[in-house]
């Protein structure tokens, strides 16, 4: 029993994986056309077997178009640009370069989107998730006890989509996210404890390969900045030491730009300009975030599909006393990332199980619920079981939501009040629930309108 207490966060990663394999093992996404490379994996991924399988970065033959599975953007002069930049092809290579090897072993077609390939993908989302979860834990307990780093991490994994988005919908970037913005966050708190010209650079080159995945978490920066600062004071201070020490930051500036180095190039080869944006349509509407409805839409509302996050959310006044040198920088990045994230002119993200994008950031969250549930955990003893209590119920819960959202009893896109009450304790769709839903208009929501399809009544 001893033992068990002092390791019991390694435990509960083990229980996590664990379920991670029953769930991959179970759904056998392998064996489907359109499942593991679909939708915005599509882009990716393409990186890899246009450059490494059918020797056309460019996307100019044919038969790569024919034979491979590719989504470019078609310029007005002709010329196909990847859509997506390469981030998450980076993260890939060693799965997809262990897969194309292994089909050439076992004489099988290896032209990259075989069964084999989509082992390889699955296999590097379940990586990562060891890895977020490895580090996760090391965040944890730099502050927290076993106990309470082992329940955040067990509700934080299985009590929310992240676990769905390791598994069903693996080969989507957010498990990747999540991993590498965990790494970034244990750096910077062991960079601000003991400072070094090194490790600053390789929280540059991490940085740049965050945004290089996801061009909008290059936010992490902020996170960064904002560590240790909990006061106006010690704001005055962490820019004094910025300006003391520019050099070094111009450095950890170099080594993030090395990051995009190949980004820029094929950028460059294709358009003739550094930097392109290839959402030609698609951008952000700034001055219409769609906070209320990212956070409690029926849709997709991050609360009403993933509601432990709320119990993080009311742990941040808690920081100031018990983690200040995170009471700026947490608060602050996750309002922000918000604000970004529901700016997008889809803000529902299309198809995807809850508020997709915020999954990047639980690692984050799971601080302040953490230190939400250490000050339950502490008020009585009897108060255990509460957490307990919480933590099996919030499991539970996203159990079912993930089961219900599988079989369209939470439909991908076109969720309402009524729809999401009319079938809510069955698992599939009962009869009359077709009927609920209201699709939204994308071509509007292009303009920053956000009507429905069908009825036109604002959402």
């Amino acid at each position: 029993m001893f033992k068990f207490k002092n390791h019991s966060s390694k435990y509960a990663i083990a229980l996590c994986l664990l379920m991670a394999v029953i769930y991959i093992l179970t759904s056998k996404n392998w064996r489907h056309e359109g499942r593991i490379i679909g939708s915005d994996v599509i882009s990716y991924y393409a990186y890899l077997p246009a450059t490494f399988i059918f020797n056309d970065i460019k996307l100019e033959k044919q038969e790569t178009l024919k034979k491979g599975t590719f989504w470019p953007v078609t310029l007005p002069d002709g010329t196909k640009v990847i859509k997506t930049s390469m981030g998450m092809s980076m993260l890939y290579a060693p799965f997809f370069f262990m897969a194309h090897c292994t089909a050439k072993l076992l004489g099988l077609e290896a032209y990259g989107y075989s069964p084999i390939y989509k082992g390889g993908l699955l296999l590097s989302a379940f990586v990562y998730l060891f890895l977020g979860l490895f580090f996760l834990r090391k965040i944890l307990k730099e502050y927290f006890s076993e106990q309470i780093a082992s329940l955040t991490i067990i509700v934080v994994t299985l009590g929310t989509n992240l676990i769905y988005y390791s598994t069903s919908e693996a080969s989507m970037s957010h498990v990747y996210n999540f991993a590498l913005i965990n790494v970034f966050v244990y750096g910077t708190i062991k960079w601000f404890r003991k400072p070094a010209l090194r490790s600053l650079i390789l929280l540059g080159f991490l940085s740049g390969l965050i945004a290089l995945v996801r061009p909008s978490n290059i936010l992490v920066l902020l996170f960064f900045s904002l560590f240790g600062v909990y006061s106006f004071q010690t704001f005055r201070y962490r820019l004094k030491f910025i300006f003391s020490h520019f050099h070094w930051f111009v450095l950890m500036g170099i080594a993030f730009f090395i990051v995009w180095i190949p980004q820029i190039f094929y950028w460059h080869s294709l358009t003739g300009k550094l930097f392109f944006n290839p959402y030609t349509n698609e951008g952000f509407f700034l001055g219409n975030p769609q906070f209320l409805n990212g956070l409690f839409s029926y849709r997709k509302g991050f609360f009403i599909y993933t509601p432990v996050m709320l119990l993080a959310i009311l742990g941040m006044p808690f920081l100031v006393k018990r983690l200040k040198d995170f009471s700026w920088a947490i608060p602050l990045f996750i309002i922000l990332s918000m604000y970004v994230v529901f700016s997008w002119w889809c803000w529902w993200y299309g198809g995807s199980f809850g508020m997709r994008p915020m999954v990047d950031y639980y690692g984050i969250f799971a601080i302040s619920l953490a230190v939400l549930f250490e000050k339950i955990w502490q008020f009585r003893k009897k108060m255990n079981i509460v957490v307990l209590g919480l933590v099996c119920f919030f499991v539970m819960q996203n159990y079912f939501f993930i089961e219900k959202y599988k079989r369209n009893s939470f439909h991908w896109d076109s969720t309402t009040k009524e729809s999401f009450w009319h079938s809510f304790w069955h698992v599939r769709p009962q009869n009359g629930y077709w009927e609920t839903l209201k699709q939204p208009d994308y071509e509007k929501a292009l303009e920053g309108i956000y009507v429905y399809k069908d009825k036109k009544e604002t959402n």
